[in-house]
């Protein structure tokens, strides 16, 4: 979902004159809308991302092994070790605010702001490898979140993705995007997203998080923190 001003001022931590001065500069994505400014949600994502980094972002296989291990799963992409280090950050995460689980899970899936005929746009949500992903698909994975008008967003595997792109005729555009793709490297996760209710919304959840629109934000930081604090071993 797009942010006002207002809002993506308080997501950056700015006055909103500064972040107007950044609309008209070209700096930060956005369209007039009548006399007003509609910040451009990805660009707005970005931006915080690169303003407050909060912290090493874990490596895909381990991000998705802490969005698995808090739905219940076993994240078995991962050796021992590696489940019982994420395990541990996961539980620490329980502690600390959004920024700190945006940073952690970034990396989890390659981002790509996409255009293309409202059709082409549609026959990509319906296709059979994708997975619908971000705040739309929030309040059927159990999330506090109803939004209704959020551009859609969905998960597609690397390995799919050039030829749905090529062939639906779509293009990256960070501007006005009107499909937000996240292509995951990992073949089997597409399946597990598939297969597991519980991972899917535990991806959602880190998808809000990474949204413009500060309620998706709190519902996706509220839902994955309600989990980190329910793994054995949180002292919670």
């Amino acid at each position: 979902m797009d942010a006002s001003v207002r809002q993506a001022a308080e997501r950056l931590r700015l006055d909103p004159s500064r972040v107007r001065r950044l609309l008209n500069s070209g700096e930060l994505a956005g369209r007039r809308v009548g006399r007003a400014w509609v910040v451009d949600s990805g660009a707005l994502a970005q931006a915080a991302s690169r303003q407050r980094p909060g912290g090493r972002p874990l490596s895909a296989p381990r991000a998705w092994g802490a969005l698995d291990l808090l739905a219940g799963g076993e994240a078995p992409w991962l050796s021992a070790v590696a489940r019982s280090q994420v395990r541990s950050v996961a539980r620490g995460l329980a502690e600390f605010d959004a920024d700190r689980w945006r940073a952690s899970l970034r990396g989890r899936a390659e981002r790509h702001p996409v255009v293309g005929h409202s059709a082409s746009i549609r026959r990509l949500a319906d296709h059979p490898s994708v997975v619908a992903a971000g705040p739309a698909a929030a309040g059927p994975a159990g999330l506090d979140l109803i939004a209704p008008s959020a551009r859609p967003e969905l998960y597609v595997d690397q390995g799919a993705w050039p030829h749905l792109a090529d062939s639906l005729h779509l293009r990256d555009e960070p501007s006005g995007w009107m499909a937000l793709v996240r292509v995951i490297d990992q073949p089997a996760l597409i399946a597990r997203l598939h297969e597991s209710p519980g991972l899917r919304s535990m991806a959602i959840a880190a998808d809000c998080i990474d949204d413009a629109d500060p309620r998706a934000v709190r519902a996706g930081w509220e839902f994955l923190s309600r989990h980190a604090t329910a793994l054995p071993g949180s002292g919670r």
